[in-house]
């Protein structure tokens, strides 16, 4: 098609709105316009306080936030320390106090889930895992999230999201040590030392000057009455606040061009700073545009369902994170928000609820995963969105989970969850191509999307399967954005997807990192068996072959408890390269090559893979993008197989997984149908022989077949 073809279809794919935000914006950037402006309010100066609020004086900027004239969630975290021990262990209070002294010590925590040492006070312009480093005089106008010279920019800004300032809160509220607010205000003051406003890389993101605007606050009315914070410290952070929200101010179109959680953190930094820095001359000004900004984007991204137009589960926690914090604060301070933003925070908590594992908390790792988790407030793992349902249904004044250590962030945010035992029913959502089957004990994740909006990744018809706190097929995660090949965003593909590959392709084109087009169109439907009343199905299909005519369908079927049957059909013409694959957990494992079998041991338990075919196949077994078993006809190009068998849990943190892989050259039809068996010592088990007999069925029925889902009836 050419350049000018591609360049056309790119801009179909943003819309003349948002693209024409997006070259005004990358105008002003090229031609230095943005850069003349930046460099105009750079030094502290221009951001002193007489400036930015006259004939306000830092003594009662302090006196006013200690005697809580100027509202928070708290006044005072010791109160909100001993109501955090009556829901803490004593170990899991060692915990907390724990990580907060090797924050001081220079360890700060990266991505929700990782640590790397980064000094005291912290190297700010230093990727702690390469030793590369960014210039602190290089103008971020001219700067990209990567580049040879320092690799991923997220690895170097993540420690100027000031995240760590929340362990050093709870830590306080927990011992009283001086030294933690200590470290936050040295830290503070080391990063305006070497960052001075607007003229250097940690300058480059909206997004990221609005975390920081959040982070601050927390620790400006956390450590508010430690006598470390004095009132000139205050005054350098009203300073900082002050750039900040300017600085993320003047390149909102950009977000708006993006149509993603970069508008919503940067009107909710916009909205904090006007309300709770009501003495900045600018502050109403900042809180109206973020007001009518945060209700924009919500409209756009989060549909009345509430599902977020991301498709991610870890962006959606982010963007809640964000709608809770500006409802409890405007509920404070008695500020008009849209009712358009309470219902759809609402919607979205009810949506995520259906996709949180009831044993261990976690949500499939759906979609992109950048490590965000902006208020770690909670003893939990990473992966637990429990804190985040549980401070959901605090600000909403909703049943909530049992009670525990998901209280936490509740209590911080000056609220008690509802003691309940009540538990929604998970739902499907198949308006936005989010299907559930299954208990709480075994289900099953499904996604068929019709997309109208740019997708993320081309992963229609991946299937998620849990059993008893144990994601047995799982999704790969994100790992990096920016990294060198093949690791820049090489996970967004459809070959590490649980779904099938044809002809080596993805199901859309590939047009950069983060860009598609040619989208894969799905649909799907949860229906009844129409030999039971009791046993439900999901049927779906995707268009993302239609050049080579092929169309994938797929059946799952939950089996009574015992297992999951997933039956994928490709119908269409010609012969082609047909690819299954799962990812697995880093298990033990034994297997044989005919029937295809893999057994994996889990405790006392197994769980039994068999694969079966109506045409002759090859299978391979892949971890850590090593080819560990394969039957002697099977072949996979080293790229494809550099990619399988791991899987990131979130940003930066590449693991070990199972990738098990069924192939076939051949004239289509092909169906391939995949049993799952979750067996525990000492119960009811199929044989060897019944499971061959039962999948052996599946493959030869002539009337079993996977009709088009549009012409189903969906089950109410």
């Amino acid at each position: 098609m050419g350049r000018f073809g591609t360049a056309l279809r790119v801009g179909r794919t943003f819309g003349v709105r948002h693209g024409m935000l997006r070259l005004g914006y990358e105008l002003e950037r090229g031609t230095g316009l943005m850069a003349r402006r930046m460099r105009s309010v750079q030094g502290w100066d221009v951001w002193d306080l007489n400036r930015i609020a006259p004939r306000v004086f830092p003594e009662s900027i302090l006196r006013d936030r200690r005697e809580g004239t100027r509202k928070f969630f708290f006044r005072d975290v010791r109160t909100v320390g001993q109501s955090v021990k009556q829901i803490l262990s004593g170990d899991e209070e060692k915990s907390i106090v724990a990580g907060a002294e090797r924050i001081l010590a220079g360890n700060l925590p990266f991505f929700g889930n990782l640590s790397y040492d980064c000094g005291v006070p912290p190297r700010w312009f230093e990727n702690p895992v390469t030793g590369q480093a960014v210039s602190p005089r290089q103008h971020w106008t001219r700067m990209r999230f990567a580049s040879p010279v320092y690799d991923d920019l997220k690895f170097i800004l993540e420690p100027s999201r000031f995240l760590f300032v929340y362990a050093l809160v709870r830590a306080y509220a927990l011992t009283a040590d001086e030294c933690f607010p200590e470290t936050f205000w040295r830290f503070l003051e080391d990063w305006a030392a070497q960052s001075p406003p607007m003229s250097g890389p940690l300058w480059i993101c909206g997004q990221e000057c609005s975390l920081r605007i959040l982070a601050w606050s927390f620790a400006l009315h956390g450590f508010i009455h430690s006598p470390s914070t004095t009132s000139k410290r205050v005054a350098l952070l009203f300073s900082l606040v002050a750039s900040h929200a300017w600085r993320t101010a003047q390149t909102i179109s950009y977000s708006r061009s993006q149509r993603s959680n970069h508008l919503i953190s940067e009107a909710v930094g916009l909205w904090t700073a006007g309300t709770l820095y009501p003495e900045l001359k600018a502050a109403s000004r900042w809180q109206n545009l973020g007001a009518q900004m945060l209700r924009e984007a919500v409209v756009d991204q989060i549909t009345p369902e509430g599902v977020s137009h991301q498709h991610s589960f870890n962006y959606q926690r982010m963007i809640l994170h964000l709608l809770l914090w500006t409802l409890r604060l405007a509920e404070i301070h008695g500020a008009d928000l849209h009712e358009d933003i309470r219902s759809r925070a609402e919607s979205a908590i009810g949506f995520l609820r259906s996709w949180v594992d009831p044993v261990n908390g976690s949500a499939p790792n759906y979609g992109s995963n950048d490590g965000s988790h902006i208020f770690p407030l909670a003893i939990d793992d990473y992966r637990d969105y429990r804190p985040l349902l549980q401070l959901g249904s605090a600000v909403q004044n909703r049943p909530a989970l049992p009670s525990g250590s998901c209280d936490e962030p509740a209590l911080w945010f000056g609220l008690k969850p509802r003691a309940s035992t009540f538990a929604p029913a998970p739902q499907s959502s198949p308006e936005a191509g989010y299907f559930r089957l299954g208990g709480e004990d075994s289900w099953a994740f499904m996604r068929a999307g019709d997309y109208q909006r740019r997708p993320f990744q081309a992963d229609q018809l991946h299937v998620d399967l849990w059993w008893r706190g144990l994601n047995l097929a799982r999704d790969a995660g994100t790992y990096l954005y920016n990294g060198p090949g093949p690791w820049n965003n090489a996970f967004a593909g459809t070959a590490v997807h649980n779904t099938v590959t044809v002809d080596d392709r993805d199901q859309m084109t590939r047009a950069g990192r983060f860009l598609w087009l040619d989208w894969s169109q799905a649909s799907g439907r949860i229906v009844d068996l129409e030999s039971s009343t009791h046993e439900r199905i999901f049927e779906g299909e995707h268009n993302g072959y239609k050049n080579l005519g092929v169309t994938h369908r797929r059946q799952v079927q939950p089996l009574a408890g015992i297992g999951w049957l997933i039956i994928d059909e490709l119908i269409g013409s010609g012969e082609h390269d047909v690819r299954l694959h799962w990812l697995t957990p880093d298990l033990s494992y034994h297997f044989r090559k005919s029937p295809f079998e893999v057994v994996f041991a889990h405790g006392e338990s197994q769980i039994c893979w068999n694969f079966f075919a109506n045409v002759p196949s090859q299978s391979a077994i892949v971890r850590a993008g090593r080819l560990i078993e394969r039957t002697s006809n099977f072949e996979i190009g080293d790229c494809d197989k550099a990619l399988l068998g791991y899987e990131a849990p979130t940003y930066g943190d590449l693991r070990p997984a199972v990738s098990l892989l069924y192939q076939t050259r051949s004239r289509l039809p092909v169906r391939f149908v995949t049993l799952v068996r979750m067996v525990n010592a000492g119960e009811f088990n199929l044989t060897n022989l019944e499971t061959a007999k039962m999948a052996q069925t599946r493959v030869e029925e002539t009337n079993l077949e996977i009709r088009p889902v549009q012409n189903r009836v969906q089950t109410a």
